[in-house]
């Protein structure tokens, strides 16, 4: 067997493991996610509005929620300083996060615009179909002010993958938005080009459609937790962090 096919076993091995893991966490933490009573981070209740927009010959009402990925509390008391930064409420273990709530709830047969505002370094991805747009209107997100539809599987930081319960009989919703890593040298972060972000991050945008009510899960598909199961245990595997509810009402 020549080097490069050892090469490549390896790597389909270390692809598939990681795969299997990061199947293997999803499903935990939905039926974790699906048995949560409480929630530490409060609730994000999207913000409706007048406006409507036409898709496909279909009107929908438009709603917007914004949301924030952080690599610690630091970074975002530094970055982006929301009221729960203010009042003190920031999570009990300072690991990678999204903010500034883990339960999302969103209207029903309506247009969704989320803005994601990120501030955090990447690797690789275990699974590169994460770094492709899935789900989205148009197919596209746009980041700083660019329409994409995929991200190099090495220029990834994190993901907002949405999807129904295992055993749901609900309507099916499945979203994937790869969020673009900000480059790091010997100093740390390196100065982006969005002013939304101070020139500290990235800012993401992307509209979804809702279907009728029900409960979603949404968790992060890239291996951001610690040393443990492929770096899917921590912030990965852990309710408040990397991965949260949505209710579609």
């Amino acid at each position: 067997m020549t080097e490069s096919t050892m090469t490549s076993s390896k790597r389909f091995l270390s692809a598939f493991i990681g795969t299997l893991l990061g199947i293997l966490v999803i499903a935990t933490v939905g039926m974790t996610l699906h048995l949560q009573k409480s929630e530490p981070n409060g609730k994000l209740v999207a913000t409706q509005t007048s406006e409507t927009i036409e898709v496909d010959g279909k009107s929908y009402p438009k709603a917007t929620i914004e949301l924030g990925v952080y690599a610690d509390n630091a970074q975002e008391k530094d970055a982006d300083p929301k009221v729960r930064v203010a009042s003190g409420k920031l999570n009990k273990h300072d690991w990678v996060h999204y903010g500034p709530a883990s339960h999302l709830v969103l209207p029903a047969n309506s247009y969704i615009t989320v803005t994601i505002r990120s501030y955090d370094g990447g690797e690789e991805l275990n699974n590169p179909y994460f770094g492709k747009v899935v789900g989205t209107v148009g197919g596209v997100i746009n980041v700083d002010g660019k329409d994409i539809t995929e991200l190099p599987f090495d220029k990834v930081q994190h993901t907002w993958t949405l999807h129904g319960l295992p055993t749901s009989t609900q309507d099916s919703l499945f979203v994937n938005v790869p969020i673009l890593k900000v480059e790091e040298d010997d100093d740390g972060f390196v100065p982006t080009e969005d002013p939304g972000t101070n020139m500290k991050g990235h800012t993401i945008t992307f509209s979804f459609l809702t279907k009728g009510p029900g409960e979603y899960v949404w968790n992060c598909q890239f291996p951001c937790g610690d040393g443990t199961y492929k770096k899917f245990g921590a912030a990965m595997s852990t309710y408040g962090y990397m991965s949260g509810k949505v209710t579609v009402v």
